[in-house]
């Protein structure tokens, strides 16, 4: 199937790689059929979440371990029947980046992460317990804020 997206024009989808979010991403409730779009020049790091229902609505997410190699967040067993997944699968985990003034101040949300379960497509954003950054700098030599 076509869609159009917000950057990357018209594209080419297959059904079977729409994600389906269980919960909508916060301050995004009317938007819950997303597909993962990648660009090979980009590296494996990054990617967009595009809606297949708003062209405009797209989120640019990055690797979390890209930015903070030590990243773990720790997933509750409620998110996990949420995502139809067992505790030994493998979830998908995204920040969501908000792109600074300049590309140098651009922070990455460590404290909301989005997670896919590939097996089933279904995914969401969770706000984890543990103490990360909601706008963590996504290059070194920049504060938090």
């Amino acid at each position: 199937m076509k869609i159009e997206t917000r950057d990357f024009g018209i594209i080419d989808i297959e059904e079977k790689n729409i994600i389906t979010f269980v919960q909508p991403i916060f301050g995004f409730e009317d938007y819950t059929q997303f597909v993962l779009v990648t660009d090979s020049n980009m590296g494996n790091g990054i990617c967009w979440l595009q809606s297949i229902e708003q062209k405009a609505v797209c989120f640019i997410m990055l690797n979390p371990l890209e930015v903070c190699p030590d990243y773990a967040p720790v997933v509750m067993q409620d998110v996990l029947f949420k995502l139809q997944a067992a505790p030994e699968d493998e979830l998908d985990c995204w920040a969501v980046a908000v792109i600074g003034e300049t590309f140098q101040e651009s922070t990455v949300n460590l404290k909301s992460p989005v997670l896919i379960n590939h097996e089933t497509n279904l995914a969401l954003q969770v706000i984890l317990e543990q103490d990360y950054p909601i706008r963590q700098p996504v290059f070194d030599g920049q504060s938090e804020g």
